[in-house]
């Protein structure tokens, strides 16, 4: 140690990996204190001096973490950071970045969906995470952090049977009713049935074995599933050969654009329109694959051949599905049980066979 011509002490420290550092201080005392912080961040393995900005870490983590997902997966990161996080930590520098800054861009998206504020959580639990792993930090500031969850009616998830029908007979488009009923009667992802080619059918099954998905306005050339149990053979229904019995072949492609050409973002959105125009009650996309995982459940299919058929790639997303739906199955069972206890009918005559299941 010795001291500098400006007043201030300065001290030599040796690392681990023989570098040296000075640390500097107007007291000895704060010397010393100062060089036992950087001998610990040493030791636990922290890159002593690193001075990476949150933005310079994002390109990084991107860079090496994120480049192989799919194009879809990608821009959900990419907006999930330029949008909302982007704003709020990118000069900070990684080590001091602490939870109320984290709690700030928590509450930047307080008033979004609670699926956008779940995507910007998990980019920056990620960020700080793989960071932390790379001796950036030595805690993540994102732990213990939350959503805010919103007490919003939960929106319809499915159609009923009756629903179904309806919606059914009521499209008047070729191509509309092939992809509803690829969505309703096998369980297909949008980017599923748009990616099937007649190739692909074979008898009364069909193959996964593509994907036509977009980014913004292009069409993702990569033509990747989801996942690897996305790709699998299922059974067609007996209504669905009929509806694909009945769909033009336009192209190589089961459901195309009006003149054959591979589906686009707004050749989508344009047969899309005729589905909401002509459905006799509210539909979205992804309610049809959700129809399918009810028609399964109450079919009696079992678990694990319930997450082949819809491709999940982990049981416990099948599991949470089918327990979502016991528990209206019970819901319905104690209204069901009230009107018999009150002299309303017979438990006979009101208990489904799906409601007996569940009160066993």
């Amino acid at each position: 140690m010795k001291k500098r011509k400006d007043g201030r002490y300065q001290k030599k420290v040796t690392l681990s990996d023989g570098r040296q550092r000075l640390v500097y201080g107007r007291t000895i005392a704060e010397v010393n204190q100062s060089a036992d912080q950087l001998r610990d961040q040493d030791r636990q393995g922290l890159v002593v001096g690193d001075t990476t900005t949150v933005d310079e870490w994002a390109k990084t983590w991107f860079a090496t973490y994120k480049s192989d997902l799919r194009a879809n997966t990608q821009a959900m990161y990419r907006n999930a950071y330029n949008v909302h996080i982007l704003p709020y930590l990118a000069t900070q520098r990684l080590r001091d970045v602490r939870p109320v800054h984290i709690q700030q861009v928590m509450k930047g998206v307080a008033g979004l969906s609670d699926s956008m504020q779940h995507k910007v959580l998990l980019t920056m639990r990620q960020l700080f995470t793989t960071a932390r792993q790379n001796g950036l930090i030595l805690t993540d500031p994102t732990e213990g952090v939350k959503t805010t969850p919103h007490a919003k009616p939960q929106k319809k998830t499915h159609l009923t049977l009756e629903e179904q029908e309806a919606l059914m007979a009521s499209l008047s488009d070729p191509r509309a009713r092939c992809f509803v009923g690829l969505c309703l009667y096998c369980g297909l992802r949008r980017e599923e049935a748009l990616g099937l080619q007649w190739g692909d059918i074979q008898g009364d099954k069909l193959t996964v074995n593509r994907s036509v998905a977009f980014v913004g306005t292009l069409v993702d050339t990569s033509q990747e599933l989801k996942n690897k149990s996305s790709h699998r053979t299922v059974p067609i229904p007996q209504p669905l050969q009929a509806i694909l019995k009945e769909t033009p072949r336009l192209g190589i492609y089961v459901v195309t654009r009006a003149a054959g050409e591979p589906m686009t973002q707004s050749g989508f959105r344009r047969m899309w329109d005729i589905v909401k125009r002509e459905a006799p009650c509210e539909v979205r996309a992804h309610m049809l694959r959700h129809s399918y995982a009810t028609n399964l459940y109450r079919a009696g299919i079992d678990l694990k051949t319930a997450q082949y058929l819809l491709g999940h790639s982990s049981i416990e997303m099948t599991a949470n599905v089918y327990t979502h739906l016991a528990k209206e199955d019970t819901a319905a069972s104690v209204i069901q049980l009230e009107r018999y206890l009150s002299g309303g009918s017979h438990a006979g005559d009101d208990f489904s066979e799906s409601s007996q299941k569940v009160v066993r």
